[in-house]
Protein backbone atom coordinates (compact mmCIF):
# COMPACT_ATOMS: atom_id res chain seq x y z
CA UNK A 1 0.00 0.00 0.00
CA UNK A 2 1.14 3.52 -0.70
CA UNK A 3 3.12 5.57 2.02
CA UNK A 4 1.11 8.59 0.53
CA UNK A 5 -2.23 6.81 1.59
CA UNK A 6 -4.23 8.18 5.09
CA UNK A 7 -5.23 5.40 7.33
CA UNK A 8 -7.90 6.24 9.54
CA UNK A 9 -10.52 2.67 10.68
CA UNK A 10 -11.85 3.15 7.29
CA UNK A 11 -11.82 6.37 4.62
CA UNK A 12 -13.11 6.23 1.60
CA UNK A 13 -12.87 8.43 -1.53
CA UNK A 14 -14.96 7.85 -4.32
CA UNK A 15 -16.34 10.35 -7.40
CA UNK A 16 -19.88 11.76 -6.97
CA UNK A 17 -21.06 11.19 -10.46
CA UNK A 18 -19.67 9.15 -13.44
CA UNK A 19 -19.13 12.27 -15.35
CA UNK A 20 -18.13 14.45 -12.19
CA UNK A 21 -14.09 15.12 -11.71
CA UNK A 22 -14.54 16.13 -8.32
CA UNK A 23 -14.07 13.64 -5.55
CA UNK A 24 -14.84 13.70 -1.81
CA UNK A 25 -13.51 11.61 0.57
CA UNK A 26 -16.04 10.18 3.72
CA UNK A 27 -13.83 9.12 7.24
CA UNK A 28 -14.64 6.71 9.32
CA UNK A 29 -13.13 6.60 12.41
CA UNK A 30 -15.26 5.05 15.37
CA UNK A 31 -13.35 7.83 17.80
CA UNK A 32 -14.29 10.42 16.06
CA UNK A 33 -17.40 9.28 15.32
CA UNK A 34 -18.13 8.61 19.33
CA UNK A 35 -16.73 12.45 20.15
CA UNK A 36 -19.13 13.97 17.55
CA UNK A 37 -22.57 11.52 18.98
CA UNK A 38 -21.52 13.39 22.68
CA UNK A 39 -21.62 16.78 21.14
CA UNK A 40 -24.93 16.05 18.86
CA UNK A 41 -26.75 13.24 21.12
CA UNK A 42 -27.99 16.36 23.84
CA UNK A 43 -29.15 18.36 21.02
CA UNK A 44 -30.99 15.74 19.09
CA UNK A 45 -33.04 15.10 22.49
CA UNK A 46 -33.36 18.49 23.36
CA UNK A 47 -35.24 18.68 19.65
CA UNK A 48 -37.21 16.08 19.69
CA UNK A 49 -35.29 13.67 17.29
CA UNK A 50 -34.23 10.37 17.80
CA UNK A 51 -30.07 10.06 17.50
CA UNK A 52 -30.38 6.66 16.14
CA UNK A 53 -32.42 7.97 13.32
CA UNK A 54 -29.44 10.84 12.37
CA UNK A 55 -26.08 9.52 10.68
CA UNK A 56 -22.95 11.95 11.30
CA UNK A 57 -20.76 11.95 8.12
CA UNK A 58 -17.36 13.02 8.66
CA UNK A 59 -15.89 14.62 5.34
CA UNK A 60 -12.35 14.92 4.41
CA UNK A 61 -12.17 18.39 3.68
CA UNK A 62 -10.03 21.77 5.17
CA UNK A 63 -13.04 23.93 4.19
CA UNK A 64 -14.86 24.92 7.14
CA UNK A 65 -18.42 23.51 6.41
CA UNK A 66 -21.46 21.48 7.27
CA UNK A 67 -24.59 20.53 6.24
CA UNK A 68 -27.75 18.32 6.20
CA UNK A 69 -29.11 16.69 3.52
CA UNK A 70 -31.11 13.40 2.56
CA UNK A 71 -33.46 13.49 5.72
CA UNK A 72 -31.59 13.27 8.46
CA UNK A 73 -27.69 12.92 7.45
CA UNK A 74 -25.32 15.33 9.16
CA UNK A 75 -21.98 15.89 6.86
CA UNK A 76 -19.23 17.62 8.95
CA UNK A 77 -16.25 18.84 7.39
CA UNK A 78 -12.39 17.86 9.25
CA UNK A 79 -11.87 22.00 8.35
CA UNK A 80 -14.47 22.50 10.56
CA UNK A 81 -13.67 20.74 13.54
CA UNK A 82 -10.09 21.95 13.54
CA UNK A 83 -10.86 25.26 12.42
CA UNK A 84 -11.92 25.95 16.61
CA UNK A 85 -10.17 23.92 19.48
CA UNK A 86 -13.13 23.72 21.70
CA UNK A 87 -16.43 22.27 21.11
CA UNK A 88 -18.38 25.50 21.51
CA UNK A 89 -18.94 25.62 17.97
CA UNK A 90 -19.58 22.52 16.87
CA UNK A 91 -22.09 22.73 19.46
CA UNK A 92 -23.58 25.34 17.72
CA UNK A 93 -23.40 24.83 13.92
CA UNK A 94 -24.69 21.04 15.30
CA UNK A 95 -28.11 22.44 17.09
CA UNK A 96 -28.55 25.00 13.95
CA UNK A 97 -28.36 22.18 11.24
CA UNK A 98 -30.75 20.57 13.95
CA UNK A 99 -33.13 23.29 13.38
CA UNK A 100 -33.14 22.79 10.01
CA UNK A 101 -34.30 19.43 10.38
CA UNK A 102 -36.75 19.69 13.37
CA UNK A 103 -37.80 22.76 11.11
CA UNK A 104 -38.35 20.71 7.95
CA UNK A 105 -36.76 23.21 5.89
CA UNK A 106 -35.08 19.86 4.10
CA UNK A 107 -38.36 19.15 2.91
CA UNK A 108 -39.32 22.51 1.88
CA UNK A 109 -35.70 23.56 -0.33
CA UNK A 110 -35.74 20.12 -2.02
CA UNK A 111 -38.90 20.92 -3.96
CA UNK A 112 -38.48 21.32 -7.76
CA UNK A 113 -34.89 19.21 -7.19
CA UNK A 114 -36.51 16.31 -5.06
CA UNK A 115 -35.77 13.50 -7.87
CA UNK A 116 -31.63 15.53 -8.53
CA UNK A 117 -31.06 15.79 -5.14
CA UNK A 118 -32.57 12.42 -4.15
CA UNK A 119 -30.05 10.82 -7.10
CA UNK A 120 -27.09 13.12 -6.19
CA UNK A 121 -27.41 11.81 -2.57
CA UNK A 122 -27.72 8.26 -3.59
CA UNK A 123 -24.84 8.25 -5.69
CA UNK A 124 -23.15 9.38 -3.09
CA UNK A 125 -23.64 6.93 -0.45
CA UNK A 126 -23.57 4.55 -3.37
CA UNK A 127 -20.21 5.50 -3.76
CA UNK A 128 -18.63 4.48 -0.55
CA UNK A 129 -18.98 0.63 -1.39
CA UNK A 130 -18.30 1.34 -5.10
CA UNK A 131 -14.52 2.30 -3.75
CA UNK A 132 -14.21 -0.36 -1.12
CA UNK A 133 -15.19 -2.79 -3.53
CA UNK A 134 -12.50 -2.00 -5.96
CA UNK A 135 -9.43 -2.99 -3.85
CA UNK A 136 -8.58 -5.33 -1.75
CA UNK A 137 -6.63 -3.01 0.87
CA UNK A 138 -9.36 -0.67 1.15
CA UNK A 139 -10.55 -2.11 4.39
CA UNK A 140 -7.89 0.07 6.18
CA UNK A 141 -7.81 2.92 4.19
CA UNK A 142 -8.41 4.34 0.60
CA UNK A 143 -7.83 7.84 -0.09
CA UNK A 144 -6.92 10.26 -2.76
CA UNK A 145 -7.15 13.86 -1.51
CA UNK A 146 -9.85 16.04 -0.02
CA UNK A 147 -13.32 17.62 -1.80
CA UNK A 148 -13.89 20.38 -3.77
CA UNK A 149 -17.61 21.23 -3.55
CA UNK A 150 -19.44 17.78 -3.52
CA UNK A 151 -21.23 19.24 -6.24
CA UNK A 152 -23.40 21.57 -4.13
CA UNK A 153 -24.97 17.95 -2.49
CA UNK A 154 -26.10 20.03 0.97
CA UNK A 155 -29.12 22.15 0.38
CA UNK A 156 -29.31 25.93 0.02
CA UNK A 157 -31.64 27.81 2.19
CA UNK A 158 -33.15 31.33 2.67
CA UNK A 159 -32.16 34.11 5.19
CA UNK A 160 -35.65 33.52 6.61
CA UNK A 161 -35.06 29.98 7.18
CA UNK A 162 -31.07 30.20 8.52
CA UNK A 163 -33.48 32.84 11.25
CA UNK A 164 -35.57 30.30 11.76
CA UNK A 165 -32.85 27.48 12.38
CA UNK A 166 -30.79 29.63 14.21
CA UNK A 167 -34.05 30.48 17.02
CA UNK A 168 -33.98 26.56 17.28
CA UNK A 169 -30.40 26.54 18.11
CA UNK A 170 -30.88 28.74 20.52
CA UNK A 171 -34.03 26.92 22.02
CA UNK A 172 -32.20 23.57 22.33
CA UNK A 173 -29.27 24.98 23.85
CA UNK A 174 -30.91 26.61 26.47
CA UNK A 175 -33.06 23.34 27.35
CA UNK A 176 -29.05 21.79 27.72
CA UNK A 177 -27.79 25.50 29.70
CA UNK A 178 -25.06 25.66 27.08
CA UNK A 179 -24.62 29.19 25.72
CA UNK A 180 -24.33 30.34 21.84
CA UNK A 181 -21.01 31.68 21.77
CA UNK A 182 -19.75 29.09 19.74
CA UNK A 183 -22.34 29.66 16.89
CA UNK A 184 -21.96 33.65 17.25
CA UNK A 185 -18.49 32.95 16.76
CA UNK A 186 -18.40 30.85 13.99
CA UNK A 187 -20.70 33.36 12.29
CA UNK A 188 -18.84 36.33 13.17
CA UNK A 189 -15.91 34.60 11.33
CA UNK A 190 -17.67 34.14 8.21
CA UNK A 191 -18.95 37.25 8.04
CA UNK A 192 -15.28 38.51 8.29
CA UNK A 193 -14.50 36.63 5.38
CA UNK A 194 -17.13 38.22 3.60
CA UNK A 195 -15.95 41.62 4.20
CA UNK A 196 -12.36 40.33 3.00
CA UNK A 197 -13.84 38.37 0.27
CA UNK A 198 -11.32 38.17 -2.63
CA UNK A 199 -11.91 34.81 -4.64
CA UNK A 200 -14.29 32.17 -3.83
CA UNK A 201 -16.61 31.89 -1.44
CA UNK A 202 -16.53 29.42 1.53
CA UNK A 203 -19.27 26.65 0.87
CA UNK A 204 -21.00 27.06 4.33
CA UNK A 205 -21.32 30.68 2.73
CA UNK A 206 -22.96 29.70 -0.41
CA UNK A 207 -25.80 27.06 1.49
CA UNK A 208 -26.13 29.56 4.67
CA UNK A 209 -26.32 33.00 3.98
CA UNK A 210 -24.42 35.31 6.90
CA UNK A 211 -26.02 38.69 8.03
CA UNK A 212 -24.78 40.63 10.54
CA UNK A 213 -28.44 40.80 11.31
CA UNK A 214 -29.01 37.11 11.93
CA UNK A 215 -25.84 37.60 14.26
CA UNK A 216 -27.23 40.45 16.29
CA UNK A 217 -30.15 38.33 16.65
CA UNK A 218 -28.79 35.70 18.47
CA UNK A 219 -27.14 38.29 20.47
CA UNK A 220 -30.06 39.95 21.66
CA UNK A 221 -32.17 37.08 22.48
CA UNK A 222 -29.44 35.35 24.21
CA UNK A 223 -28.20 38.63 26.63
CA UNK A 224 -30.00 37.69 29.33
CA UNK A 225 -28.58 34.35 29.97
CA UNK A 226 -26.92 33.65 32.74
CA UNK A 227 -24.17 30.34 31.35
CA UNK A 228 -22.27 32.24 28.69
CA UNK A 229 -19.25 32.07 30.96
CA UNK A 230 -20.03 28.62 31.86
CA UNK A 231 -16.47 26.11 31.90
CA UNK A 232 -16.14 23.93 29.01
CA UNK A 233 -17.22 20.39 29.59
CA UNK A 234 -13.42 18.92 30.30
CA UNK A 235 -14.68 15.27 29.30
CA UNK A 236 -15.45 16.95 26.03
CA UNK A 237 -12.67 19.20 26.10
CA UNK A 238 -10.23 16.51 26.73
CA UNK A 239 -11.78 14.01 23.73
CA UNK A 240 -11.66 16.83 21.25
CA UNK A 241 -8.27 17.26 22.26
CA UNK A 242 -7.61 13.50 20.59
CA UNK A 243 -9.75 14.51 18.13
CA UNK A 244 -7.77 17.62 16.66
CA UNK A 245 -4.39 15.28 17.28
CA UNK A 246 -5.85 12.49 15.83
CA UNK A 247 -6.60 14.46 12.31
CA UNK A 248 -3.72 16.51 12.57
CA UNK A 249 -1.57 13.61 12.57
CA UNK A 250 -3.21 11.87 9.54
CA UNK A 251 -3.56 14.78 7.11
CA UNK A 252 -0.84 16.97 7.87
CA UNK A 253 2.68 16.76 6.15
CA UNK A 254 4.33 14.38 7.77
CA UNK A 255 7.91 15.66 7.56
CA UNK A 256 6.35 19.35 8.87
CA UNK A 257 4.90 17.29 11.52
CA UNK A 258 8.01 15.71 12.88
CA UNK A 259 9.79 18.84 12.49
CA UNK A 260 7.16 20.81 14.38
CA UNK A 261 7.15 18.29 17.43
CA UNK A 262 10.83 17.34 17.31
CA UNK A 263 11.54 19.31 20.75
CA UNK A 264 7.86 17.91 22.26
CA UNK A 265 7.67 14.78 24.54
CA UNK A 266 4.20 15.31 25.51
CA UNK A 267 1.80 12.77 25.23
CA UNK A 268 -0.32 14.77 22.59
CA UNK A 269 2.96 15.50 20.70
CA UNK A 270 3.95 11.98 20.97
CA UNK A 271 0.78 10.52 19.61
CA UNK A 272 0.97 13.12 16.60
CA UNK A 273 3.94 11.86 15.93
CA UNK A 274 3.17 8.38 16.01
CA UNK A 275 0.68 8.55 13.66
CA UNK A 276 3.33 10.44 11.25
CA UNK A 277 6.26 7.82 11.75
CA UNK A 278 3.41 5.17 10.57
CA UNK A 279 2.62 6.90 7.64
CA UNK A 280 6.52 7.37 6.30
CA UNK A 281 6.69 3.29 6.89
CA UNK A 282 8.77 3.78 10.24
CA UNK A 283 6.99 1.73 12.05
CA UNK A 284 9.47 1.25 14.94
CA UNK A 285 9.88 4.51 16.00
CA UNK A 286 5.71 4.61 15.62
CA UNK A 287 5.33 1.49 17.40
CA UNK A 288 7.77 2.94 20.61
CA UNK A 289 5.84 5.99 21.18
CA UNK A 290 2.41 4.77 20.67
CA UNK A 291 3.73 1.72 23.18
CA UNK A 292 4.64 4.39 25.86
CA UNK A 293 1.19 6.37 25.48
CA UNK A 294 -0.49 2.60 25.69
CA UNK A 295 1.68 2.35 29.41
CA UNK A 296 0.57 4.90 30.35
CA UNK A 297 -3.53 4.35 29.46
CA UNK A 298 -4.15 0.88 29.68
CA UNK A 299 -7.48 1.18 29.63
CA UNK A 300 -8.01 3.03 25.95
CA UNK A 301 -9.31 0.85 23.69
CA UNK A 302 -8.50 3.17 20.48
CA UNK A 303 -4.80 2.87 21.40
CA UNK A 304 -5.26 -0.22 20.88
CA UNK A 305 -7.39 0.09 17.78
CA UNK A 306 -4.85 2.67 16.23
CA UNK A 307 -2.21 -0.05 17.02
CA UNK A 308 -3.73 -2.47 15.04
CA UNK A 309 -4.12 -0.46 12.02
CA UNK A 310 -0.23 0.37 12.10
CA UNK A 311 0.69 -3.04 12.46
CA UNK A 312 -1.62 -4.12 9.82
CA UNK A 313 -0.33 -1.66 7.00
CA UNK A 314 3.18 -2.95 7.79
CA UNK A 315 2.36 -6.45 6.96
CA UNK A 316 2.38 -7.71 10.88
CA UNK A 317 -0.94 -9.36 10.90
CA UNK A 318 -0.42 -11.80 13.87
CA UNK A 319 0.63 -8.52 15.88
CA UNK A 320 -2.36 -7.04 14.26
CA UNK A 321 -4.76 -9.28 15.34
CA UNK A 322 -4.13 -9.32 18.92
CA UNK A 323 -3.95 -5.62 19.33
CA UNK A 324 -7.22 -5.60 17.30
CA UNK A 325 -8.69 -8.50 20.15
CA UNK A 326 -7.30 -6.15 22.78
CA UNK A 327 -9.31 -3.21 21.45
CA UNK A 328 -12.23 -5.07 21.15
CA UNK A 329 -11.77 -6.31 25.04
CA UNK A 330 -11.91 -2.66 26.14
CA UNK A 331 -14.23 -0.79 23.87
CA UNK A 332 -17.68 0.16 24.52
CA UNK A 333 -20.19 -2.18 22.34
CA UNK A 334 -21.36 0.64 20.74
CA UNK A 335 -17.43 1.92 19.58
CA UNK A 336 -16.83 -1.40 18.97
CA UNK A 337 -18.13 -1.88 15.49
CA UNK A 338 -15.55 -0.72 13.19
CA UNK A 339 -12.77 -2.24 15.26
CA UNK A 340 -14.79 -5.82 14.56
CA UNK A 341 -14.51 -5.62 10.97
CA UNK A 342 -10.98 -4.46 10.99
CA UNK A 343 -10.12 -7.62 13.27
CA UNK A 344 -11.82 -9.76 11.01
CA UNK A 345 -10.57 -8.16 7.64
CA UNK A 346 -6.94 -9.12 9.77
CA UNK A 347 -7.68 -12.52 10.60
CA UNK A 348 -8.92 -13.19 6.88
CA UNK A 349 -5.62 -11.52 5.47
CA UNK A 350 -3.64 -14.56 7.18
CA UNK A 351 -2.24 -16.75 4.65
CA UNK A 352 -3.26 -20.02 6.03
CA UNK A 353 -6.45 -20.54 6.45
CA UNK A 354 -7.07 -21.37 10.01
CA UNK A 355 -10.59 -22.52 10.37
CA UNK A 356 -11.40 -21.48 14.00
CA UNK A 357 -10.03 -17.85 13.73
CA UNK A 358 -11.78 -17.81 10.43
CA UNK A 359 -15.52 -18.76 12.17
CA UNK A 360 -14.32 -16.46 15.19
CA UNK A 361 -14.13 -13.42 12.02
CA UNK A 362 -17.52 -14.10 10.97
CA UNK A 363 -18.65 -13.88 14.31
CA UNK A 364 -17.14 -10.75 14.62
CA UNK A 365 -18.77 -9.76 11.20
CA UNK A 366 -22.19 -10.92 12.22
CA UNK A 367 -22.30 -8.88 15.40
CA UNK A 368 -21.18 -5.50 13.81
CA UNK A 369 -23.55 -6.07 11.08
CA UNK A 370 -26.23 -4.70 13.73
CA UNK A 371 -25.21 -1.16 13.44
CA UNK A 372 -23.25 -1.56 10.19
CA UNK A 373 -25.79 -3.44 7.97
CA UNK A 374 -25.80 -0.78 5.13
CA UNK A 375 -21.71 -1.28 5.17
CA UNK A 376 -20.69 -2.63 2.05
CA UNK A 377 -17.41 -3.57 2.85
CA UNK A 378 -18.49 -5.78 5.94
CA UNK A 379 -20.32 -7.96 3.56
CA UNK A 380 -17.18 -8.01 1.12
CA UNK A 381 -15.67 -9.49 3.99
CA UNK A 382 -18.33 -12.16 5.20
CA UNK A 383 -18.23 -13.37 1.22
CA UNK A 384 -14.67 -13.93 1.98
CA UNK A 385 -14.88 -15.27 5.21
CA UNK A 386 -17.59 -18.00 4.42
CA UNK A 387 -16.06 -18.87 1.28
CA UNK A 388 -12.82 -19.42 3.18
CA UNK A 389 -14.27 -22.68 5.09
CA UNK A 390 -16.38 -23.63 2.45
CA UNK A 391 -19.91 -22.39 2.82
CA UNK A 392 -20.69 -21.24 -1.22
CA UNK A 393 -24.71 -20.71 -0.13
CA UNK A 394 -23.75 -18.27 2.62
CA UNK A 395 -20.81 -16.55 0.59
CA UNK A 396 -22.88 -16.08 -2.55
CA UNK A 397 -26.16 -14.98 -0.31
CA UNK A 398 -23.18 -11.81 0.93
CA UNK A 399 -21.86 -10.79 -1.79
CA UNK A 400 -25.43 -10.41 -3.09
CA UNK A 401 -26.25 -7.90 -0.09
CA UNK A 402 -23.03 -6.00 -0.72
CA UNK A 403 -23.97 -5.55 -4.97
CA UNK A 404 -27.16 -4.87 -3.42
CA UNK A 405 -25.57 -2.09 -1.54
CA UNK A 406 -23.06 -0.55 -4.14
CA UNK A 407 -26.15 -0.48 -6.80
CA UNK A 408 -25.04 -3.39 -8.83
CA UNK A 409 -28.41 -4.87 -9.04
CA UNK A 410 -27.95 -7.51 -11.87
CA UNK A 411 -24.76 -9.09 -9.78
CA UNK A 412 -27.19 -8.78 -6.50
CA UNK A 413 -29.45 -11.06 -8.49
CA UNK A 414 -27.03 -13.50 -9.94
CA UNK A 415 -25.52 -14.06 -6.44
CA UNK A 416 -28.75 -14.17 -4.84
CA UNK A 417 -29.85 -16.94 -6.89
CA UNK A 418 -26.85 -18.84 -6.62
CA UNK A 419 -26.78 -18.61 -3.00
CA UNK A 420 -30.38 -20.02 -3.72
CA UNK A 421 -28.80 -23.16 -5.57
CA UNK A 422 -26.16 -23.83 -2.93
CA UNK A 423 -28.39 -23.16 0.85
CA UNK A 424 -29.80 -26.38 2.12
CA UNK A 425 -33.63 -26.64 2.68
CA UNK A 426 -33.29 -26.22 6.41
CA UNK A 427 -31.24 -22.75 6.02
CA UNK A 428 -34.95 -21.24 5.76
CA UNK A 429 -33.81 -18.04 6.54
CA UNK A 430 -31.28 -17.76 4.59
CA UNK A 431 -33.20 -18.60 1.97
CA UNK A 432 -36.00 -16.06 2.31
CA UNK A 433 -33.61 -13.49 2.81
CA UNK A 434 -32.56 -14.72 -1.18
CA UNK A 435 -35.39 -14.13 -2.26
CA UNK A 436 -36.07 -10.75 -0.85
CA UNK A 437 -32.88 -9.22 -2.74
CA UNK A 438 -33.88 -10.86 -5.72
CA UNK A 439 -36.94 -8.67 -5.17
CA UNK A 440 -35.29 -5.67 -4.17
CA UNK A 441 -32.73 -5.83 -6.80
CA UNK A 442 -35.61 -6.19 -9.21
CA UNK A 443 -37.62 -3.14 -7.89
CA UNK A 444 -35.23 -0.81 -7.52
CA UNK A 445 -33.73 -1.63 -11.02
CA UNK A 446 -37.68 -1.12 -12.72
CA UNK A 447 -37.68 1.97 -10.57
CA UNK A 448 -34.33 3.56 -12.34
CA UNK A 449 -35.50 2.67 -15.75
CA UNK A 450 -38.75 4.08 -15.21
Amino acid sequence: MSKKLIFFSLIFTFFLAKNSFASIALIRDAEIEKFLHNLADPIFHAADLNPKNIKIYIVNDDSINAFVSGGQNIFINTGLIRKFKTPDALIGVIAHESGHIAAGHLVRSAEGTKEADGAMLLSYLLGIGAAIGGSPDAGMALIAGGSQSAQRLYMKFTRTQEEAADQHAIKYLDKMNYPADGLVNLLEFFESEMVGYKGQLDEYLMSHPVSRKRIDLIKVRTADRKFSDRKINQRLQKQMNVVLAKLEGFTDNTDQLLAKYKNQNDAEANYIKSIAFSRKGKIDESLALLDAIIVKNPRDGFLFELKGEILFSSGRISDSILSYNQALKLLDKQDAELAKISFATTILSLKENDATLIKLAIERLIEAKGTEDENPFLFKQLASGYSKIGDEGRSFLALAEFNLLIGEKEKCQKYAKEAKEKLGKSEKMELLRADDLIELAKGEKEEKEN
